[in-house]
């Protein structure tokens, strides 16, 4: 932490991910080709499928159903929640109040702890530490 960072300042190190819940996954996924995006890593994941489609700098991960969502209720669609990286899992959550984890995650994405926080706007934070690179299992 800065000198000048106020105590329980965010210290997020990096934008992962956009995450939407959709009702139908291959009608989002052609949208989304259509638009002339990437789409990969599409499986079953927790219980429910999901996607990453890259569009630029930009990914969007398509959920059809949200990781936390037996404790937050969503309609059919809506955006989830920004997925941000954090070097320290524990130090982003000191203070606030967990709506869902931490836990420890696998995927295509490697392994990671993650939690989701309440925000403003009727949105969801996710803090991601990243633990093992995707593949890192492989070697």
């Amino acid at each position: 932490m800065f000198a000048d960072e106020p105590a329980g300042a965010m210290s997020a190190t990096g934008l992962g991910n956009l995450a939407v819940k959709v009702a139908d996954l291959d009608a989002a996924i052609a949208f989304y080709e259509r638009a002339g995006a990437a789409v990969h890593d599409r499986m079953v994941w927790n219980g429910a499928e999901r996607a990453d489609v890259e569009l630029g700098p930009l990914t969007i991960t398509l959920f059809t159903r949200a990781v936390y969502e037996d404790v937050v209720d969503l309609p059919a669609e809506c955006f989830l929640h920004p997925a941000l990286f954090t070097d320290d899992l524990d130090r982003e959550l000191a203070g606030q109040e967990v709506l869902w984890g931490p836990t420890e995650v696998r995927g295509p994405f490697g392994r990671r702890r993650i939690a989701f926080v309440e925000a403003p706007g009727g949105i969801r934070l996710e803090y991601m530490e990243q633990l093992d690179e995707p593949g890192a299992a492989d070697r």
